[in-house]
């Protein structure tokens, strides 16, 4: 993994595509950090700088972390607690994010492309299942459930209401389900996608600024989600 002579440590990643750089970049900054096993046991406030390559972009997003904590997981195996910071520079994400939005255009099923978001989100119930963003675009958002069967009030047609805070604001964004899968299958989760409904400027625009990671939430990330006529009364446009 290298020295932490001068507290710092340069970690080259690799991944497959920009979608899933990204996915795993949300992921984490959600998350506020990331684990990492290793030989070597470095000091508390060792600094990081990830470097965060995919195929076909030139340029790598580099993302800064500090290490938080370190516990042993085994004899010569250590853990090490990385706190993660967005990337400072916008050339990287600019470079992935231009690179998703020219793919997504030659996908003629869809109107906005998608990006990669990971953020857990609840219902304001009790009983609330765990919902997972799975990705994002200017129509809509696609939805992944924990569990064997979706709740009984999540169905097509039904209408819908995300709310976020970002460093911008609250985010609201209602829209309807259109679509489910239903049941569970093997390797393939419960899913549903909403489109959303016409917003107000002032949303279309926090929006966009979350879709080009301009304005993120706090960690760790999570969205609170309603269905239904509440969804309609809860609605602020």
């Amino acid at each position: 993994m290298g020295t932490a002579a001068n507290k710092q440590v340069r970690l080259r990643v690799a991944y497959k595509s920009p979608e899933a750089l990204l996915a795993e970049l949300t992921k984490s900054v959600g998350r506020g950090g990331v684990r990492i096993e290793s030989k070597r046991s470095l000091p508390v406030g060792t600094s990081f700088i990830f470097e965060l390559h995919s195929a076909g972009v030139r340029d790598p997003v580099e993302v800064f972390g500090t290490v938080m904590s370190v516990t042993e997981s085994a004899p010569g195996r250590h853990v090490l607690h990385i706190r993660y910071e967005p990337p400072r520079s916008r050339q990287g994400i600019d470079s992935v994010l231009k690179s998703i939005v020219s793919a997504g255009r030659s996908d003629k099923k869809r109107k906005h492309p998608r990006i990669p978001l990971h953020v857990r989100a609840v219902e304001d119930r009790q009983d609330s299942a765990i919902f997972r963003l799975r990705d994002i675009s200017l129509g809509g958002v696609g939805i992944d459930v924990d569990g064997e069967v979706l709740p009984r009030h999540v169905r097509p047609g039904v209408p819908f209401l995300l709310r976020m805070k970002l460093s911008t604001g609250p985010l609201v964004l209602g829209g309807e389900v259109v679509w489910t899968n239903g049941t569970r299958t093997d390797g393939i989760p419960l899913r549903l996608g909403v489109a959303f409904a016409r917003l107000p400027p002032e949303s279309e625009q926090m929006l966009d600024d979350l879709l080009n990671l301009r304005a993120l939430p706090a960690p760790p990330w999570i969205a609170r989600l309603t269905f239904g006529a509440e969804a309609l009364s809860s609605k602020p446009f």
